[in-house]
């Protein structure tokens, strides 16, 4: 059974890291979904986690998925992750945006790993409220922030630089697309799944708590 908590919600939730960009804060309630993000709809925020863990859980009986997770480096495949490590969630938005909804996906960091501690088997990730459209869109941005902490690298600010002006290589491209490549090998497809997306380390986002 997967352990974690959720700032502002459970017991022995961990206050966020500080960040320079995104800002930490405790998860509300509920959350009204509006139309841009498959609304009008009130979700409750911990079922939200609750139906997503049991959608990473049917993930992880699939071998394509658990042997994806295990090749990414770590060792670890998501059936241990979710097993063994102990995740600890906050909600985080850019500086004075807290608890509001954008215009739409553009720019947005859906999620962000901001502290990984292997010898106590502990993750600290960021969500935005963007996730918390749907239990579905939230469990697939689990799983891509699940897939850095197994071992899949994220880009540096010159890597998107380059991404977004299409010079990256295909080798490249490939190897920073392995955090999102995890949601196609875990089941998902589009939309869910962004075939064009890189993944991005965490001083990225200004978070203090290196990745290691």
């Amino acid at each position: 059974m997967p352990t974690y908590t959720l700032y502002g919600l459970t017991k022995d939730a961990r206050v966020p890291p500080r960040a320079s960009e995104y800002v930490g804060y405790a998860f509300p309630t509920e959350v009204t979904v509006p139309n841009q993000f498959g609304g009008p709809a009130t979700r409750k925020v911990t079922t939200l986690f609750e139906d997503a863990f049991k959608e990473l859980a049917l993930c992880a009986r699939r071998p394509a998925c658990d042997n994806h997770f295990s090749g990414l480096g770590g060792g670890l495949g998501l059936s241990a992750l979710l097993r063994d490590w102990k995740m600890y969630f906050f909600c985080f938005a850019p500086q004075g945006a807290q608890n509001t909804w954008p215009a739409d996906d553009k720019n947005i960091t859906y999620a962000q790993v901001v502290g990984t501690y292997k010898a106590t088997s502990l993750v600290e990730i960021g969500v935005h409220l963007c996730a918390l459209r749907s239990a579905e869109f939230l469990a697939a941005t689990i799983l891509h922030e699940l897939a850095h902490v197994a071992g899949a690298p994220g880009a540096s600010a010159e890597d998107l630089a380059r991404h977004a002006k299409g010079q990256l290589t295909a080798a490249e491209f490939r190897r920073l697309h392995a955090a999102e490549r995890a949601i196609y090998a875990c089941g998902y497809r589009a939309p869910l799944y962004k075939k064009n997306v890189i993944g991005a380390l965490d001083t990225i986002i200004g978070g203090p708590r290196r990745i290691t």
